[in-house]
């Protein structure tokens, strides 16, 4: 099975009312009735491209028919295949959005694996200190020196998305979800900024204060508002600047998305307007 690294931008998706009735026919109808409950469209379009993504994937890279392919979620939120796979292939996959961007990400070869994207902006009710110190204990006091040797209040908060990043990487690769301690997750940053054009490997993670050589993480920004890391545990030690599996986020469009779909339920014009008639943003 091949590697995937697929993204796509929820921002820049304006779905009409047709297109919103064909994605909603595509997925499960436990996840159509949840996604109808978002107050904004842009937390539904997220949702539903993750799931629409998601389904992509069991159906093309893994061969399982569309409508056969049925999802469900761990006690902690972590999404995961309920069909047998033919020849049981050794297969980790992840899904993740936020701000313009819903990622997957997903590995053969027995690594476990997870994916956050982050936009590096706060929109919040606090000033930037006032939000760091309300955020004080997720963070080591170390990875606290990191943030605050960037000159400016704009790159130190690059500097903590990216942080955040990682430590959700990594939580949700081992399956972990609210309630881990992520101080006990501490990264050691070479490569001092990301780039939309290379994808960083050199990061390297302690936990419980503890080197921990059998991750490798891959991060890098989709856009240069926007940071994105993978992260993937090995069963033995890695080379963390190998090169081997690292891959670029391919841009995906809707027609992508939807090109292998098969109807799960009928059409539903009714939540296809409720839909249009939400407001895209709560400001």
């Amino acid at each position: 099975m091949e590697s995937i690294r697929w993204a796509f931008n929820t921002r820049l998706w304006a779905p009409n009312k047709g297109d919103w009735m064909t994605a909603l026919s595509l997925i499960q109808p436990e996840e159509k009735e949840r996604i109808s409950k978002f107050v904004f469209r842009k937390d539904a379009k997220s949702s539903i491209a993750g799931r629409l993504m998601l389904r992509k994937f069991a159906s093309e890279v893994l061969g399982l028919p569309w409508s056969d392919i049925k999802f469900g979620r761990t006690d902690k939120g972590r999404p995961f295949l309920v069909n047998s796979l033919p020849e049981n292939p050794d297969v980790d996959f992840n899904v993740s959005h936020q701000g313009s961007w819903a990622v997957l990400a997903a590995n053969c070869g027995g690594s476990k694996i997870g994916v956050d994207v982050m936009e590096l902006e706060y929109s919040g009710g606090k000033n930037i200190p006032e939000f760091f110190h309300t955020m004080r204990r997720q963070f080591t006091s170390e990875e606290w020196s990191h943030i605050y040797s960037f000159p400016t209040e704009s790159t130190q908060l690059a500097s903590f998305y990216r942080h955040w990043c990682l430590k959700e990487g990594v939580v949700k690769a081992l399956g972990f979800g609210i309630g881990f301690e992520l101080q006990r997750v501490s990264f050691q940053l070479t490569t001092q900024e990301l780039s939309t054009k290379i994808i960083t490997l050199d990061t390297q993670v302690k936990i419980d204060g503890i080197l921990d050589n059998r991750w490798q993480f891959e991060e890098t920004l989709l856009d240069p508002s926007h940071s994105v890391a993978v992260a993937r545990q090995f069963d033995s030690p890695q080379n963390n600047t190998s090169t081997a599996g690292a891959l670029r986020f391919i841009q995906m469009s809707f027609d992508d998305l939807i090109a292998s779909g098969d109807q799960m339920t009928k059409p539903d014009e009714a939540a296809a307007e409720e839909f249009i008639n939400k407001e895209e943003t709560p400001w």
